[in-house]
């Protein structure tokens, strides 16, 4: 039997490498540059409000959703924490819960369907006349359901200086009308809220006789989309601080394209 004898001086130097191993291996691992997190994942418009909140503001508390929750964090500077919570979120939104003292919150067009009223509408516009008295309208229309804002116009008799009386066609002003799916008949809607990228216009109906008066608003995005909500959902606090024109309201920290920051 051959006998394999290691000598004490080399059992030194194995473990004198071991340990200078170990030693870098902790230096390296202690010493790594921290993960850079990506926010490509997130959509542009989140990333701008957070990026404006955490440059902006300072030592605040932001309340997010869970998918956008890795990246605030990666963004949060100033010593700014972000705070996630999904079941308070959604009853803020949607509920009677009210946000935390000293909260804000980040809120995106992505949770506009989870209201009751949502409904989508079809956006390819042309223009077109509707019947006499709805002219010069932007419709997108489809085999289930309609939309428009049209000028309205009515048949006037007045007087001239001649003693007899002519008819005239005049514009009373604008309003918005919509056929809801599965249904033939055309409504009158309170009015609508167009936005094109930067600028939100707001656009009342002028009521009229002639159409159901329905309620609610239509609210139009520029080459992107349009969907009608009832009064009750833009009662909600989603409803209100989402949708309602930025310059009505008093308490909105950052406003990107379709995401808010709300105190």
């Amino acid at each position: 039997m051959v006998t394999l004898r290691i000598s004490a001086s080399l059992l030194w130097i194995l473990l004198v490498v071991i340990i200078i191993l170990i030693a870098l291996f902790a230096f390296v691992k202690l010493n790594k540059a921290p993960t850079t997190v990506s926010t490509s994942s997130i959509p542009s418009s989140i990333q701008y409000a957070l990026e404006y909140f955490n440059a902006a503001y300072k030592n605040e508390t932001i309340l997010v959703p869970s998918q956008y929750y890795t990246a605030a964090k990666a963004l949060s500077i100033n010593g700014n924490s972000v705070v996630e919570n999904d079941t308070l979120y959604n009853s803020i939104l949607f509920g009677s819960a009210k946000l935390p003292k000293g909260y804000n919150i980040l809120i995106d067009m992505e949770n506009a369907s989870a209201l009751p009223s949502f409904i989508p509408f079809p956006y390819n516009l042309t223009s077109e006349n509707i019947s006499d008295s709805l002219r010069n309208c932007e419709v997108a229309s489809s085999k289930t359901d309609l939309f428009a804002v049209c000028s309205i116009y009515s048949n006037i008799t007045v007087p001239v200086l001649n003693g007899t009386n002519i008819t005239k066609s005049i514009n009373l002003g604008f309003g918005t009308f919509a056929a809801f799916p599965n249904s033939t008949s055309l409504y009158e809607i309170n009015g609508t809220i167009a936005y094109n990228g930067q600028n939100t216009t707001y656009i009342p109906s002028v009521r009229i006789n002639n159409t159901g008066f329905y309620g609610g608003s239509m609210f139009l995005y520029e080459n992107q989309t349009a969907f009608y909500l009832s009064q009750s959902d833009l009662n909600t606090f989603y409803g209100k601080e989402m949708f309602l024109p930025n310059s009505t309201l008093k308490n909105v920290i950052a406003n990107f394209f379709s995401a808010r920051i709300i105190s």
